[in-house]
């Protein structure tokens, strides 16, 4: 790898990483408390459903910022208000998080997938992401085996602009946040361990992982046949 552009870290990004690592430390520990369960929103729901609502939301952004598994909640959403509002309310909550995710990366850590290498694969690579960035967004919003945490931070590190991922996400998000509403609502419950929902996730992520599994092999084809 080429050291065009290359930069040290600087002391306000160390304090930056402390204060990440801090804050999903706490995150984590509250979650294990269950300071983040559902059934606490269901509760404000019956006395105060407007204020349930930005609850919801800033809860659900918050465990997408720490990279803890949202499914109950998205549940829960479908649970509470149905399956289309609840499923737009779950992606309005994973906007904001990722959102937050995405530029925390770029804040800390810059656009370290974009620097120049050698590789000529690599730089195939790159340069479909400067291409279609939207792209795999899009494949990523639409694969919910693919965990939303984490590669909210990886886009963060690539040339994808910060228009491209908000119209992306809030675009492709929809079909499967609604579809897991869907379940929540129809099953009556958001508790992702019972045997219908469980069952029924199951089926999704065999299917999304069977579909991701393909797509991951023609763009593998398509940048081997570049190269």
């Amino acid at each position: 790898m080429k050291n065009d552009g290359y930069r040290y870290i600087t002391y306000h990004q160390v304090f930056q990483l402390l204060g990440f690592f801090v804050f999903i430390f706490f995150i984590w520990y509250f979650y294990h408390k269950g300071l983040f369960n559902p059934d606490i929103i269901k509760k404000y729901n019956t006395h105060y459903p407007i204020t349930s609502v930005g609850l919801f939301i800033i809860t659900y952004a918050v465990l997408v910022i720490a990279s803890i598994p949202t499914l109950p909640l998205n549940l829960a959403a479908g649970f509470f208000w149905g399956s289309v509002l609840g499923g737009i309310y779950a992606t309005l909550g994973v906007t904001i998080g990722g959102w937050v995710s995405f530029n925390l990366a770029r804040s800390i850590i810059g656009k370290k997938l974009t620097g120049k290498f050698d590789n000529k694969l690599i730089s195939n690579v790159q340069h479909e992401f400067d291409q279609n960035g939207w792209k795999f967004v899009a494949v990523a919003r639409l694969t919910p085996i693919i965990p939303t945490g984490p590669l909210n931070y990886l886009l963060g590190l690539t040339s994808i602009s910060n228009i491209t991922f908000l119209w992306a996400t809030l675009f492709f998000l929809p079909p499967v946040t609604i579809t897991i509403a869907f379940i929540g609502n129809t099953l009556g419950s958001f508790n992702a361990q019972e045997s219908g929902i469980s069952e029924t996730i199951g089926i999704i992520i065999v299917v999304s992982a069977a579909v991701t599994f393909l797509l991951a092999i023609k763009f593998i084809s398509k940048l081997i046949k570049k190269s």
